[in-house]
């Protein structure tokens, strides 16, 4: 007898059931997402044991008669397609008809609805299968209970998670909805704690309350168009940032996608803003028409396809890049109020930044817009050297050309890559097997500190990562730096700073390390009980 056999269909449903639905949060996104298709306006979501006791979420929205509230519960019945040239123009969250069925496979599942002018019905469903319809009062709207998550399902109830963590993954989904839909009212309840209420409001006015009261005067707000393109975001401005990238919203025509190539434009984009392997917070909107790109490609929706993604990848990275340049970036934005966005003033002024003093000969202080701004000195100019030398790498003509001794490993690794030194502004020539003779330097290198500097560089190019080029920027930054404990006039401090607003106003030396903190007014009143 042959060993390949063709799957029952029950067995067949269950596992296509598990693409749809992995864990209590796809139950909660899928209902959701049903309620907001539905027109709701107030959504409320009930969770027991983090979902996998209980899920329930109840909507105002048009709800369904009794004829549609069976049909809803059959595979690939939908009312969002009716031919295959719909799927090209999908707007809505849902539309392959497989949430409702999929969950009702796994789960204890009883459906609660009615529309306007319609009786209400109850149906009840366990494992897929019906064991009743009946007729009952409920007010317009649709109730969904789902029970015993994988009751069914043994290996995969095994594999979820704690109660603490299923419910992690629960209110991110419903955060990533309210996200999308600002103009709905949202509920999380959690046993008898209410975790989450969200008031219809403004798209600035929910992100603000999401990401935190303190956040709300520290987000860019833009809106870019280039049609077909429409793209609204709200970025974080530097020096805040995280360590992972759980504040970065990306949305499709308002739904949530996974897209790593955005992950990659705003790591780029934010480089040179925040500490190196951290993330800003970001909410991102592209609407584009719906033929323009592809949604049914991911079993969950969590992926989409653009019909041009050079177009539209780089029209998302140019409009960032110029809301994150000097003169819009650098101003703290306030968020939209009701009904409005807010587009920064492309020719708005930067306040100019006056220096204070020192703090130990090695912190500057100044006032900024936003308040005090403590900048260390040494990460200050070492940032502002590395930019000159990205720029135009001055060379310095010696009167009396030097003789330096090395190693022969030194000048073997010297001679080989001396195109690479010349770039930065060094001129040398063998002069015997261990000497060079020194013509030129960097404007950054004092003549009499020459042979200093090249052993430093020498040793300070070692290592792998950046490629030579980058390596020999770095360390020509650093040493050429003012040092710590180095006391400064106001002057020089002033022309510090001028410079640094000259190079865009990054947040980090080359290095990665910060180069500023800012104490905002808010924070200084609150710390003294202002």
């Amino acid at each position: 007898m042959g060993k390949v056999k063709v799957l029952p269909e029950e067995l067949v449903s269950k596992i296509a059931a598990g693409e749809v639905i992995e864990r209590p949060s796809s139950v909660v996104k899928e209902l959701v997402e049903n309620s907001l298709d539905a027109g709701a306006s107030h959504i409320e979501i009930r969770l027991q044991e983090g979902g996998k006791l209980l899920v329930r979420v109840q909507d105002d929205g048009e709800g369904m008669t009794p004829e549609d509230a069976l049909l809803a519960l059959e595979h690939h019945a939908t009312s969002k397609l009716r031919h295959e040239e719909d799927l090209t123009k999908v707007l809505t969250f849902g539309f392959r008809g497989e949430a409702l069925p999929s969950i009702a496979r796994v789960s204890r599942l009883t459906l609660i609805t009615r529309a306007e002018g319609s009786p209400g019905v109850k149906v009840v469903v366990e494992g897929g299968k019906l064991l009743g319809s009946f007729p009952t009062g409920a007010p317009k709207g649709t109730i969904v209970e789902v029970r015993d998550l994988f009751f069914n399902l043994p290996a995969r109830k095994k594999f979820l998670k704690s109660t603490q963590t299923e419910l992690g993954y629960s209110v991110e989904a419903v955060v990533r909805l309210a996200l999308a839909k600002p103009g709905v009212n949202f509920l999380l309840i959690h046993g008898d704690k209410e975790l989450l209420y969200l008031p219809a409001s403004s798209e600035g006015e929910r992100i603000a309350l999401l990401f935190g009261l303190p956040m709300e005067d520290k987000m860019l707000c833009f809106q870019e168009e280039d049609p077909p393109y429409t793209l609204r975001a709200w970025l974080s401005l530097p020096p805040y940032h995280r360590g992972n990238t759980k504040g970065i919203y990306f949305y499709v025509n308002d739904r949530y996608v996974r897209d790593r190539t955005i992950l990659q434009i705003l790591s780029e984009l934010y480089s040179d803003l925040i500490p190196r392997g951290t993330y800003p917070l970001a909410v991102i909107k592209l609407y584009l028409p719906p033929e323009e790109v592809d949604v049914n490609v991911h079993p969950t929706k969590a992926e989409v396809r653009f019909e041009a993604p050079e177009r539209t990848y780089g029209f998302i990275k140019e409009a960032l890049k110029e809301a994150l340049s000097p003169k819009r970036a650098f101003v703290s934005s306030v968020h939209p109020q009701a009904g409005t966005s807010t587009l920064l003033d492309k020719t708005e002024t930067i306040t100019p930044l006056e220096p204070i003093g020192q703090l130990d000969n090695t912190y500057i202080l100044a006032k900024g817009p936003e308040g005090l701004m403590v900048f260390d000195q040494h990460a200050l100019h070492e940032r502002i050297l590395y930019e000159k030398l990205k720029v135009n790498p001055l060379g310095l003509q010696l009167t009396v050309p030097l003789v330096l001794e090395f190693s022969e490993a030194e000048i073997s690794f010297l001679l080989e890559n001396k195109g690479v030194f010349s770039s930065f502004g060094f001129e040398f020539e063998p002069f015997g097997p261990r000497s060079i003779l020194l013509k030129a330097v960097p404007s950054t290198v004092k003549p009499e500190g020459a042979k200093e500097a090249i052993e430093a560089l020498l040793e300070g190019v070692k290592g792998q990562g950046d490629d030579l080029f980058e390596r020999v920027r770095k360390s020509l930054a650093c040493q050429g730096a003012v040092k710590a404990n180095t006391p400064l006039s106001l002057e020089e401090m002033r022309v510090l700073l001028k410079e640094w607003a000259s190079i865009s106003f990054p947040q980090t030396c080359p290095h990665g390390r910060p180069l500023l903190l800012v104490f905002s007014r808010e924070e200084l009143f609150r710390r003294f009980h202002r």
